[in-house]
């Protein structure tokens, strides 16, 4: 069956990184058969553990099975192409530089290629950056895209508009998975046909569905399905998402994870692709989802920098450096208040006496309801935590009989006896000028109410 394994062997050892043969079977319906490796270095050996090897062995015997490495040593075997590729390979914890090189075969159905790799611990940018110039092209417009707006949202879409055009696929998109929420969440997407969209095929794509993606991937750094062979041997792994694909007519598709460290946060998700140029699409895809992972960890991290910094993490609702910031962009004119606007500030009466008597998770839970109630009665208006036991709100744009209404909705349900009893003072403010100033004397009109509470019901005590 080697005619040529003694050649082979002088051959591999004449590198001095690992390298080894491999034969390739091409099957009576032309699709790929059997993967051999005939002839192996030392290097390649000590690699793949020498106790294990033997020639003539089926590749998958040494690492786990590969469609993309199959297509790769299918294409440069039998189509004579010089490949090349640089990726992340689970399976050792490292990235892989591998390198394929057509050789001449005297048999009609069973091709040779000599393959070559080196390990990097970490990505290396020489190495990514070593790819066509039309990847290099359409990468380098995605990084571009990524930073010219202030809209994430948008500049992805653009992404999945490139990734469209580039692989003439029915579908791109980015998804999101929440394991402790256990849900998913459609980031972006761009389909061949405009008036559809992922909402479409929820029924299909359920968490269960999206959550079996990691697992499925497995060992490899992505997964490339391109014709129903592709599909059957995916189905012995994943049937139920396979049968979703059936029912939404998918035929080939692209899946790669979106990676924050170690920890897989979404996936890259493409269908029905021109799999003529499979190798040109994987290059391209496989870069980009690299660049996406790192744009959308930044992203995500910027974003719970900033939740952390302007929202109150007992309540939720904004907090005293939110409120300090839009007051000092009213002063300095960058951003108005619309008018006309109402000011109200809510302070809890009998917090100390809860903390004092009941402990400081009741009067933690007293602070949620009392910013529940806020939320429930004044929804998407302003609502800050100013500190201690102390709410403000601002309602921009909103009419003085609709600001009064919400006003008096809150005196009924806070007044004395109520779960949560707020001191209140209002300012209206109609002009739209001197916010400092409605804020002030809203604050005093507050403190009024709390003088006139405390006076009423002297068993409650004040705050420190």
């Amino acid at each position: 069956m080697y005619h040529f394994i003694m050649d082979f062997q002088n051959f591999v050892d004449s590198f001095a990184i690992s390298a080894c043969v491999m034969s390739v079977e091409r099957t009576p319906d032309g699709h790929c058969g059997d993967i051999r490796v005939v002839s192996a270095n030392k290097l390649y050996k000590e690699h793949m553990g020498e106790s294990t090897y033997y020639d003539g062995i089926i590749y998958s015997e040494l690492v786990p099975k590969e469609p993309q490495f199959e297509e790769f040593c299918f294409r440069c075997a039998f189509q004579k192409r010089r490949l090349r590729s640089y990726v992340e390979m689970k399976t050792f914890d490292c990235w892989t530089d591998s390198a394929y090189i057509p050789l001449e075969s005297d048999k009609e159905n069973i091709g040779y290629c000599a393959f070559f790799f080196e390990f990097t611990q970490n990505a290396d940018s020489d190495r990514l950056a070593s790819v066509s110039f039309e990847t290099a092209s359409s990468v380098i417009k995605t990084c571009t895209e990524l930073r010219k707006s202030d809209d994430f949202k948008s500049c992805l879409n653009a992404v999945m508009s490139e990734i469209q055009e580039k692989s003439d696929c029915f579908c791109s998109t980015i998804i999101l998975i929440d394991r402790e929420k256990q849900k998913y969440e459609v980031l972006c997407e761009k389909f061949r046909n405009d008036e559809a969209t992922m909402a479409d095929f929820e029924d299909g794509l359920t968490y269960e569905i999206v959550s079996s993606w990691e697992s499925t991937i497995a060992e490899s750094n992505g997964l490339i399905i391109k014709d129903e062979d592709g599909m059957k041997e995916l189905a012995k792994r994943n049937a139920p998402w396979v049968k979703t694909m059936r029912e939404a007519e998918v035929k080939s598709l692209i899946l790669y994870p979106i990676m924050q460290g170690i920890k897989t946060i979404g996936f890259l998700f493409i269908t029905n692709f021109d799999t003529n140029r499979f190798i040109e699409i994987k290059e391209l895809v496989e870069l980009t989802a690299f660049f996406l992972s790192s744009e959308i960890t930044n992203h995500r991290l910027l974003n719970k920098l900033e939740f952390m910094s302007t929202v109150d993490l007992l309540t939720g609702v904004k907090n005293r450096n939110a409120m300090n910031r839009r007051v000092d962009l009213f002063v300095s004119n960058e951003e108005k208040v619309k008018a006309p606007f109402g000011i109200l500030f809510a302070d809890l009466n009998g917090l100390k006496t809860m903390n004092d008597q009941n402990g400081h998770e009741a009067g933690d839970k007293l602070l949620k309801n009392g910013a529940k109630l806020l939320t429930e009665v004044f929804g998407y208006d302003e609502i800050y935590r100013a500190g201690g036991d102390e709410f403000v709100v601002i309602c921009p744009g909103c009419k003085k009989s609709d600001f009064e209404k919400k006003v008096a909705e809150l005196r009924s349900k806070s007044g004395y006896g109520s779960n949560v009893c707020f001191a209140i003072g209002a300012h209206w403010n109609e002009d739209g000028k001197n916010l400092r100033l409605s804020m002030h004397l809203a604050d005093e009109a507050m403190y009024q109410d709390k003088e006139d509470f405390y006076k009423e019901h002297s068993d409650k005590k004040r705050r420190s």
